[in-house]
């Protein structure tokens, strides 16, 4: 059985599975390790049972697990090497790690991994595009924008989990200070609301099923406005999709492939 599962996802730490036969990979570890691994429970699985980490970039909502995770478990540590630099000297002594320059594709195991780089800002920053055909799924939340390059790397995936971090205008009037406000709204911060429903629409036209909205944040968005955004974007291009909300401290329902 092929399926992802989102973990956990916003500014408080993010953290999903991809799980096919006999590989288990974990895609970001930004919550505690206790946490995680009753997650993994809720499937059937443990901490123990992970074959490989696949790290998309070195803020602490990405990877403050690793340090005690990669102590309880034997998986490979992937990243790009950029990553590996920024975070490295923090993880165990002897930690199998496979490190890829963004845009570089691999196997783990039997898994085919596509990546990509995005512009979001810290150095080696990537998503992801995991399996084949009708078992591809894509990781894309910290992109700072949408390019070309990027939607034509995951164009086709089954599952597509996107940032829909934040409503423009509740970040101009919110209580950030400026400089935050600007890296936000920059291409080197997140998605709007409104990008992801242009990307939604784009990404149903090329045949995802699924759509899991991921990292919305607290202060400056609401579930229902990112949901509502997308949804009515969707329909009003004609498009079916299945969406969901990537749920902030607890499992989502895994999206079988």
């Amino acid at each position: 059985m092929t399926y992802f599962c989102t973990l956990a996802s916003g500014s408080e730490g993010n953290c999903y599975i991809y799980v096919n036969g006999r590989q288990r990979i974990l895609i970001d570890a930004g919550k505690n390790t206790r946490y995680i691994n009753d997650c993994l429970r809720q499937l059937a699985l443990s901490v123990s049972d992970l074959t490989h980490i696949l790290i998309t970039h070195s803020h602490a909502d990405h990877v403050s697990a690793l340090p005690v995770l990669l102590k309880h478990t034997r998986a490979t540590l992937v990243c790009s090497g950029e990553t590996f630099s920024a975070i490295g000297r923090k993880l165990p002594f002897g930690v199998p790690v496979q490190l890829f320059e963004p845009g570089e594709g691999f196997w783990l195991g039997q898994v085919t991994v596509k990546t990509f780089a995005t512009s979001h800002d810290a150095p080696g920053s990537c998503g992801f595009v995991l399996g084949q055909g009708s078992e591809q799924a894509a990781v894309c939340t910290d992109l700072g924008t949408m390019s070309g390059e990027i939607f034509e790397t995951i164009r086709g995936s089954r599952v597509v989990l996107l940032e829909s971090n934040h409503d423009a205008e509740m970040v101009k009037n919110g209580t950030y200070p400026y400089p935050l406000k600007m890296r936000i709204l920059s291409d080197e911060g997140h998605l709007s609301n409104k990008f992801a429903a242009k990307v939604a629409v784009r990404l149903g036209q090329s045949g995802t099923k699924s759509l899991l909205l991921a990292h919305l944040s607290a202060e400056n968005n609401e579930p229902r406005l990112a949901l509502d955004t997308v949804c009515n974007a969707l329909a009003e291009a004609g498009v079916e999709m299945d969406v969901a909300l990537a749920p902030r401290n607890m499992p989502g329902e895994p999206v079988l492939l």
